[in-house]
C-alpha cells in the first residue's frame, strides 16, 4: 500500500494542476516553508490513516490470517 500511495504522490507532484502536493510546489516557489512543512505531514498522515483503514478491512474480510 506504501508503494501505491507513493506513486500517487509521485504523479501528483510532477503533473498535478490542483490538489495537495500542487499547494507544496506553489509554497516551495515562494519559500514558504510553513505550509510546506504542514503539506507533508499531512500527506504522512492520510497514507497512515489508509495503511490503518486497510489493515482493519483486511482483518474484517480476512478473519483467519495470522492463526494457522
Amino acid at each position: 500500500m506504501g508503494v501505491c500511495w507513493g506513486t500517487v504522490v509521485a504523479a501528483e507532484l510532477v503533473a498535478a494542476e490542483k490538489g495537495l502536493c500542487m499547494v507544496i510546489m506553489v509554497a516551495a516557489k515562494f519559500q514558504l516553508t510553513d505550509i510546506v512543512i504542514v503539506g507533508i505531514i499531512l500527506i504522512g498522515v492520510i497514507g497512515f490513516l489508509i495503511d490503518i483503514g486497510i489493515r482493519q478491512l483486511e482483518s474484517w474480510l480476512v478473519p483467519w490470517k495470522g492463526k494457522v
